[in-house]
C-alpha cells in the first residue's frame, strides 16, 4: 500500500455525518508509515458532479470518470479496511489533493 494509491475501502460503520458504504479512496499517509503500520491516512472519493468544488475537496478523474477527494473526511483506517487495489492517482491529481489537505486542516490560508 502506497501513497497515491487508490483502493476500494469499506467505511462501515459509520456515525453523524461520516463517509459511508464501500468506496474508493486514495491513500495519503507516506510510505515509511504505510509500510511499518497497521493503519494509513486516505481520503474517500466521490462521483459527485465537480461542476462546484468546495475548499477541502480537489477535482480528480479515476478510470476516466470526473469525481472529487473528499479532504473534509480524512480518516485514519485499519488496511483491513482496504479490500482491493483499484489503481492509481496521477502526480497533478496528488497535488490538488495535497492542496485540499492543507486547506481543510489550516496549513494553508
Amino acid at each position: 500500500m502506497k501513497r497515491g494509491e487508490v483502493w476500494w475501502a469499506n467505511f462501515a460503520p459509520s456515525l453523524g455525518g461520516e463517509i459511508q458504504k464501500t468506496r474508493l479512496a486514495v491513500i495519503v499517509s507516506n510510505d515509511a508509515a504505510n509500510k511499518y503500520l497497521n493503519r494509513v491516512q486516505v481520503i474517500p472519493l466521490t462521483s459527485q458532479k465537480t461542476d462546484r468544488v468546495h475548499p477541502g475537496e480537489a477535482a480528480v478523474t479515476f478510470e476516466g470518470r470526473p469525481g472529487k477527494a473528499l479532504a473534509d473526511q480524512l480518516a485514519t483506517v485499519s488496511k483491513e479496511r482496504l479490500l482491493n487495489r483499484a489503481g492509481k492517482l496521477t502526480h497533478l491529481e496528488m497535488q490538488r489533493v495535497e492542496q485540499a489537505i492543507k486547506i481543510q486542516i489550516g496549513l494553508e490560508n
